[in-house]
């Protein structure tokens, strides 16, 4: 690398402080910490909205609502006029960060505005037993302001909340947790994430949305499919949509290179052979053991081998 760098600034290619700062790199005087103050602002943002919510709730009485509702709306009006001050409007493309503090001012104004909805529906039950709509409302203004803000965390934040109205609103329905209505809804919102990803990046609008809605959707589908695969009526249905759910997300991993789809697919694939394997029939103590400890030291063998091979190829 070094005699690299000469050559290039030999001919001048690269310009003597371009070469100097190259050094420093790859000596390793220089190197990056974007990533762990990206988890720092990420996790103080949820401790903040967290830490915020306990002393509502234990002094709300002395405090007054009226206080309350104001100083967390106005909290949550800063946050936003912040984000349209520095933002640069709204674009089908990618839009560079006007700093390191906006995706997490925005992140901080949507958790607020969570915060405001479900305290007036606590504090005035505007909607009674139909309360989950605030969540449909709540995931529609993420959605919104993750398009409009270019932000794939309020755009995650969004989906898992449009998610949740969903599985509440099956639930009032008289479904009890992953039986047959709330595995379907699961299986249709995994479908309806991807199918929605994979049409705005058809569409050239906001395709570096596509990974977040992959991710979240591919995850979805497969949690729904383990948790069919141990039913009686419908679990080898249930364990033949998982194993090709799992192939195509093994290939999209070789075709993008990404190992994350990859280890979806082998780990909720293995729980699901496991399920079925061990409803297939009577199975000793000893023989589960054998089971477990052959076939955990395999996958792992496999993985950390995937893994090389991956990182070897990017």
């Amino acid at each position: 690398m070094q005699e690299a760098l000469n050559d290039l600034e030999s001919s001048e290619i690269l310009s003597r402080e371009q070469a100097a700062l190259l050094r420093r790199i790859y000596g390793r005087e220089l190197f990056s910490v974007h990533w762990e103050l990206r988890l720092l602002l990420y996790g103080g943002i949820l401790i903040l909205t967290t830490g915020l919510g306990l002393p509502v709730a234990e002094h709300f009485a002395s405090i007054g609502h009226l206080t309350l509702l104001v100083a967390i709306a106005l909290g949550c009006v800063a946050c936003f006029a912040y984000c349209l001050r520095h933002g640069g409007g709204f674009s089908p493309e990618s839009l560079a960060t006007p700093d390191a503090a906006y995706d997490y001012v925005l992140l901080l104004g949507c958790l607020l505005l969570g915060t405001l909805q479900g305290y007036l529906e606590l504090r005035y039950q505007f909607l009674a037993q139909y309360w989950n709509w605030w969540l449909l409302a709540s995931a529609l203004i993420y959605l919104l302001c993750a398009h409009y803000f270019d932000n794939r965390l309020v755009l995650s934040l969004g989906l898992s909340t449009l998610g949740a109205w969903l599985g509440v609103k099956t639930s009032h329905l008289g479904s009890g947790l992953w039986d047959g209505a709330l595995r379907e809804s699961a299986l249709f919102f995994g479908a309806l994430v991807i199918a929605a990803g994979a049409a705005q990046t058809r569409l050239g609008w906001k395709r570096h949305f596509l990974p977040v809605h992959l991710h979240l959707g591919v995850n979805v589908l497969l949690t729904a499919l383990v948790a069919g695969v141990g039913s009686r009526a419908a679990g080898s249905a249930y364990l033949a949509g998982l194993l090709l759910t799992g192939s195509g997300s093994v290939f999209y991993a070789l075709r993008e290179r990404s190992f994350a789809f990859l280890l979806y697919a082998v780990l909720y694939g293995y729980v699901g052979i496991t399920i079925f394997m061990l409803d297939l029939g009577h199975w000793s103590s000893e023989g589960i053991i054998f089971y477990f400890l052959v076939s955990a030291v395999t996958l792992l063998t496999a993985l950390v081998a995937l893994h090389r091979r991956f990182g070897s190829a990017v």
